[in-house]
């Protein structure tokens, strides 16, 4: 049977989607009774001390937790891949480039400290329902090229991503010189080839 505590769990989950175990305990629910909330299915634990709506599916779930609570991040590598559609890799941890200086310590991200130079052609993204912080497709083509440039994980994004219109070169162009990829050869190619 479903206590009032349960139901005001679930209700603020309703509209928050993710929180963390402290947001919890503010709300005087004691690790015990989390812990069987849990046991029972009524929030899911999504790890390293976050909780989800049990109706979120769990990737979908540990992006809004990285977005919403490591703003300064974005969402990037393969992560970014999938949520554009470029990729269905499987997702462990949620890929998130944060700044050089900064570091952070969570099982649910698997944390790129890269320079400032590098961290560009982020957007804001709806994701069900939510804003994330995430690169552009364009950007995205380019860590698919910098992750295994002559590999099965590049040309299947750079497929998929011909498949959905036109391209926007010149977004590509823009990118390529400064990390480094030749991506714009590879999408000028396989649009000469079909």
């Amino acid at each position: 049977m479903e206590s009032a505590r349960s139901r005001e769990v679930v209700d603020r989950l309703e509209c928050e989607l993710v929180l963390r175990t402290n947001k919890l305990t503010e709300m005087s629910v004691t690790r015990a009774q989390i812990r069987r909330m849990v046991e029972e299915g009524v929030i899911l634990e999504l790890g390293a001390g976050f909780y989800a709506h049990p109706m979120l599916d769990p990737f979908v779930a540990s992006v809004i937790a990285v977005a919403k609570h490591f703003p300064e991040g974005v969402i990037s590598n393969r992560t970014a891949l999938v949520i554009h559609g470029l990729s269905d890799e499987r997702i462990d941890r949620i890929d998130l480039d944060i700044p050089r200086n900064r570091s952070i310590r969570n099982r649910l991200i698997h944390q790129h400290r890269v320079s400032d130079t590098r961290r560009t052609g982020d957007v804001q993204h709806e994701y069900h329902g939510q804003e994330i912080r995430i690169y552009s497709k364009e950007r995205a083509l380019c860590e698919a090229y910098l992750i295994d440039p002559e590999g099965h994980i590049f040309f299947k994004a750079v497929k998929r991503y011909l498949s959905k219109g036109t391209p926007y070169t010149r977004a590509i162009a823009q990118f390529d010189p400064s990390l480094k990829t030749e991506v714009l050869r590879a999408v000028t190619q396989e649009m000469a080839d079909d």
